[in-house]
């Protein structure tokens, strides 16, 4: 994963670069290549992920006198426990495929995942973060039009989002 979040930072600081003489105009180049690397980072940091499949039925030895159980065994099952349901781990998935797209540098393909999934999901929890992630998709493409609105949207969708502050820092950047 550190080579795909690498992959990005390279790609949005080629998708941002603008040739320019002046050193100033540089050091502010760097600071918005800077500030996307983060934010796609705090995006996937803030998106939760889809458990881990699960393992086979193969006895393990697990307590302090070593009694067998099988991996399912030993999982706990929690009230409410939103995982079990098929669309939410759909709705996962399909939000993990898009960030995917976005480390793999597919910017274009990545922006329209997200903005499919917003509008398959459009009252999913999960939806602003889609939404943030096609706005950061379009920053990284270098449409800061589209990539502003998509922050403003966000911003107006969900003012109290975790990512809310990361949002505004970009739209100041992106100005």
């Amino acid at each position: 994963m550190r080579l795909s979040f690498l992959a990005i930072t390279v790609l949005a600081c080629m998708a941002l670069a603008q040739p320019a003489a002046a050193q100033s105009t540089q050091s502010t180049a760097e600071a918005v290549k800077e500030l996307l690397a983060n934010l796609w980072a705090r995006l996937r940091a803030a998106t939760p992920r889809s458990s881990e499949p699960e393992a086979s039925a193969a006895p393990v030895t697990a307590g302090l006198r070593g009694t067998e159980a099988t991996q399912s065994e030993l999982r706990p099952y929690w009230r409410g426990d939103r995982d079990q349901n098929p669309a939410v781990r759909n709705e996962r998935l399909a939000l993990e495929n898009a960030q995917a797209l976005a480390s793999a540098g597919k910017f274009h393909e990545a922006a329209a995942a997200f903005e499919a999934f917003i509008d398959a999901n459009p009252r999913s929890t999960l939806a602003p973060n889609a939404l943030f992630g096609a706005a950061l998709a379009r920053a990284a493409m270098g449409d800061k039009v589209r990539a502003s609105s998509g922050f403003e949207e966000f911003l107006k969708r969900d003012p109290a989002h975790p990512l809310a502050a990361d949002a505004k820092q970009a739209l100041a950047a992106l100005r």
